[in-house]
């Protein structure tokens, strides 16, 4: 459960009848516990050292060796934790947990990263209205499970830690890439094909039907990047200050969002339910393409149609 949390993968030998699977569809929220840890480890040992850079090397490196160690003596016939991809992750999840995020390389992409993470919190809500909605159909999930009292506790805790990875197939829902719920499957408000449901009652919140209207929500995404190149056109007037600066917003901001699709999506025990969540390029790509077309329209054919009307002016 401690390496689920920093989202190492699992790899699974099954009882017999069943092909070799994998545990990698991991709940993102869990990773906010190990993530608050390192961040406290390293503020105690910067203060004590007063070196932030040597803390940071001191505290990342000895977590992800102790992380190494646990996934190598863990291993047992069954479960496997990933012991290639162990170090990487937890590297990757330290290093974030030690960064300065009030710096100015991280300012430049705030405004894309404040606005995503409101489209998380409108897709949650939506995950809620849509629970409602459902009831019947979330009552029988959870009655097939039959957890009892400390199972039924212990097996919310999960689905809320999975309520991000849900958060994020909800924003891909809505913009058009949709997400799978297994082999074959796809969710999206153009395409509904579901073979079976997991006994897993946040599921109740699928939709039943097909809903081609939702795909208005793509103005969304176009209103954000277009605001984002906006506000970076009126504080900066050189042509080529103004491209930089709007790459240097979009690009780190794709990189974090192919990051976090990477994580949100997976296997869920068997390779009948692969791929679970959204496909780690699709959202990335689509908010590419928007950024381009912005790019085109909004920077690179006013310059061009300024530079036709004066054949002076370089281009």
């Amino acid at each position: 459960m401690w390496l689920g949390s920093h989202l190492v993968p699992f790899e699974l030998s099954l009882s017999a009848g069943f092909s070799s699977g994998a545990l990698s569809y991991l709940p993102i929220g869990a990773a906010i516990f190990p993530w608050l840890a390192i961040r406290s480890g390293y503020k105690r040992a910067s203060e004590f050292s007063n070196n932030s850079r040597g803390s940071r090397t001191f505290v990342v490196f000895f977590y992800t060796a102790i992380a190494t160690l646990a996934a190598t003596i863990s291993q047992s016939e069954n479960i496997k934790p990933n012991l290639f991809l162990t170090p990487a992750f937890v590297l990757l999840l330290g290093l974030s947990a030690t960064l300065n995020y009030q710096g100015n390389f991280f300012q430049k992409f705030k405004f894309l990263t404040y606005a995503f993470m409101s489209l998380l919190g409108l897709s949650t809500l939506a995950i809620g209205v849509s629970l409602i909605m459902h009831f019947e159909i979330v009552k029988s999930l959870a009655i097939v499970i039959q957890p009892g009292i400390m199972g039924g506790l212990l097996f919310t805790i999960l689905q809320l830690l999975y309520l991000l990875n849900f958060a994020l197939a909800g924003i891909s829902y809505f913009f058009g890439p949709g997400f799978s719920i297994g082999l074959g499957t796809l969710i999206s408000p153009v395409t509904l094909d579901i073979n079976s449901l997991p006994a897993i009652p946040l599921l109740g919140s699928l939709p039943t039907s097909e809903y081609p209207l939702v795909l208005i929500a793509l103005v969304v995404p176009v209103l954000i990047l277009a605001l984002n190149q906006l506000k970076i056109l009126l504080v900066h007037n050189e042509f080529r200050v103004r491209q930089k600066e709007i790459m240097f917003s979009v690009i780190p901001f794709l990189i974090l969002l192919t990051l976090f699709s990477f994580f949100a999506g997976g296997t869920l025990l068997t390779q009948d339910m692969h791929p679970v969540g959204v496909t780690w390029w699709k959202l990335p790509a689509l908010f590419a393409a928007v950024q381009l077309l912005t790019l085109i329209f909004g920077l690179y054919l006013p310059k061009l149609v300024k530079a036709m009307r004066s054949p002076k002016s370089e281009i």
